[in-house]
């Protein structure tokens, strides 16, 4: 039969013992010495670091002092990331483009005359881009001017022409004539097409057509002797 004092004793083997400081240091250390308490790199460093691991940066110029070889390296690395990263940004303005992403207006608040003027002012000095841009934007400026649409932050030519078309749906001949607006304002402004004077007059009598249009249901309600006319 064990005694209280040989059972205690026994019991006791299983309980694990307090660690001391030195075995709690080397447990603090195991710990951080882990993936994820490592200080992560940056590009550069990363990119430095893989060249050490595969390349010697000093050596990889042959008959090249290892610093200027080195430093060729890096110039090299550079100018490579330099050209993906121009690269890249062409493919996304590219992208934009043909998805017709940027803004009509980008925070333009000029009204329709205003951007009449210009549009006008530029075609007499023959600059047919800038006539075409701004004659589309006063056509949708003065749309949303007249309550027929309503311009919002971020509209594009595309979604603006839409809506335009919309408005005007009743209006003979504007509907397909608005979508055209668009695309011709998209592939302009974006360097796709360079606009002639017959483009830029076409767009100028589109403005006139729209300035003039009145849709059917506005016209019916302006209809006079109906005003206060029960059903």
């Amino acid at each position: 039969m064990l005694t209280p004092v040989a059972l205690l004793a026994l019991l006791g083997r299983d309980v694990p013992a307090t660690p001391d400081a030195e075995e709690a240091r080397q447990a603090a250390q195991h710990e951080l010495a882990q993936p994820v308490y490592q200080e992560r790199h940056s590009l550069w460093g990363w990119l430095w670091q893989w060249l050490q691991d595969h390349i010697d940066p000093s050596r990889a110029v042959p008959g090249a002092a290892p610093w200027l070889s080195a430093l060729i390296v890096v110039v090299a690395v550079a100018v490579l990331l330099a050209l993906l990263l121009l690269l890249l940004r062409h493919v996304a303005l590219h992208w934009r483009s043909r998805t017709g992403s940027r803004p009509l207006f980008e925070d333009d608040e000029r009204d329709s005359q205003a951007l009449t003027r210009n549009a006008d002012d530029a075609a007499a000095q023959q600059d047919w881009a800038t006539a075409v841009v701004e004659r589309f934007r006063a056509i949708i400026r003065s749309l949303d001017e007249r309550a027929l649409i309503e311009d919002y932050p971020g509209m594009t030519a595309q979604e603006a022409g839409a809506l335009a078309a919309q408005a005007l749906l009743d209006v003979q001949g504007l509907h397909a004539s608005l979508h055209q607006a668009a695309l011709l304002f998209d592939a302009v402004r974006y360097g796709h097409v360079v606009p002639t004077s017959e483009q830029n007059e076409w767009m100028r009598l589109l403005a006139e057509r729209v300035a003039s249009a009145t849709p059917q249901r506005l016209a019916t309600q302006a209809v006079p002797g109906t005003e206060g006319v029960g059903v």
